[in-house]
């Protein structure tokens, strides 16, 4: 969900391709960790960065179905670069794992990745974002179109099907921003009465802070917000503290705010009127998801190339229920 430095690798990718491809074991063989007291399996949890509650809460929903399945896992931090996951790639290969998971900090830089696992005779799940060409083995991601169409249909209600919208996009040509983007353009489309500003925020709160000011300084109508994220709604709502616009929801001057992910924080601003509503996207059940995807492939059982997990529009009158992923997160 973030943009990258183009990568200098591709000589390191080949070469250690073709040392591992020697070397490596066919997923076939992989030990079964789970009947027999077999040796647990083994796989690699290579996510691009837990420095925010989303990774963090997907990481923990790949340990905990770990604990179920007797699976070994280890789980790495690439801190957002894509070089480094390239690195851990090469390492977990060579120290042998079975297979792994993978949540690509960048999807097309971590496509010789995939082919690097792919040569060492291993199979690889990606999660919450693709690599291009679908060349993973099994997928698992958030149904980001669904999220941005139901989105784009409550914030409609909310204006009274009329206005004008500001859209905050997370980074161009991100695999979230474009799907979420598509699913608000085709939910909107369905109220003639709104007009849409897009920018791209690049997924910042400080980037949204700075578009909020500089948009409603050219257009004072804009009567609606939609973020692709919750992290950039903070810099949403300091913005409208700026120009004297943040009043909250029920009272005179309210300019209605939807966001997307439903974070603890997000959870928290619905609770207090500051923000009207978020899409729920589970990490939890993502990372289980994708764990059981990988173990399953390894058992050399069918599995679906791309599983989406649902969503669900969280409001005042539902922000509470102990099932959401904000609520058990902060727990």
């Amino acid at each position: 969900m973030k943009t990258s430095p183009k990568l200098a690798i591709l000589a390191a990718v080949s070469a250690a391709t073709i040392a591992l491809s020697g070397c490596g074991a066919s997923a076939a063989s992989a030990p079964q960790g789970d009947s027999g007291g077999a040796k647990p399996k083994k796989i690699a949890v290579l996510l691009y960065s837990q420095s925010f509650e989303f990774m963090v809460a997907l990481g923990q929903g790949i340990k905990d179905r770990a604990k179920e399945l007797n699976v070994d896992v280890t789980v790495l931090d690439a801190k957002g670069d894509s070089s480094t996951q390239i690195s851990q790639i090469q390492d977990q290969l060579a120290k042998g794992v079975d297979g792994i998971v993978l949540s690509p900090n960048n999807s097309a830089e971590l496509a010789p990745g995939v082919q690097m696992i792919h040569d060492a005779g291993k199979t690889v799940t990606t999660v919450d974002s693709v690599i291009p060409g679908d060349v993973a083995d099994a997928a698992v991601a958030f149904d980001n179109k669904k999220a941005g169409k139901l989105g784009a249909e409550a914030l409609a209600k909310l204006m009274g099907n009329k206005g004008t919208v500001l859209e905050y996009q997370g980074a161009k040509g991100a695999y979230h921003a474009i799907l979420r983007g598509e699913g608000f353009t085709e939910g909107i489309k369905q109220y003639p009465d709104i007009k849409v500003i897009s920018r791209d925020a690049q997924w910042t709160a400080d980037n949204a802070l700075s578009l909020t000011v500089d948009n409603f300084t050219s257009d004072p109508s804009i009567s609606g917000l939609f973020s692709h994220n919750d992290e950039m709604v903070r810099g949403v709502v300091s913005g409208l503290s700026q120009i004297n616009k943040a009043a909250p929801v029920g009272a005179a001057g309210h300019i209605p705010l939807v966001g997307v992910d439903g974070t603890p924080l997000a959870l928290d601003r619905i609770r207090k009127g500051v923000q009207d509503a978020t899409m729920d996207q589970n990490p939890f059940k993502m990372g289980a998801l994708a764990l059981q995807a990988e173990v399953d492939l390894l058992d050399g059982k069918q599995v679906p190339k791309m599983q989406l997990t649902d969503t669900q529009l969280i409001t005042k009158e539902n922000v509470d229920d102990p099932k959401l992923w904000g609520n058990i997160f902060k727990n």
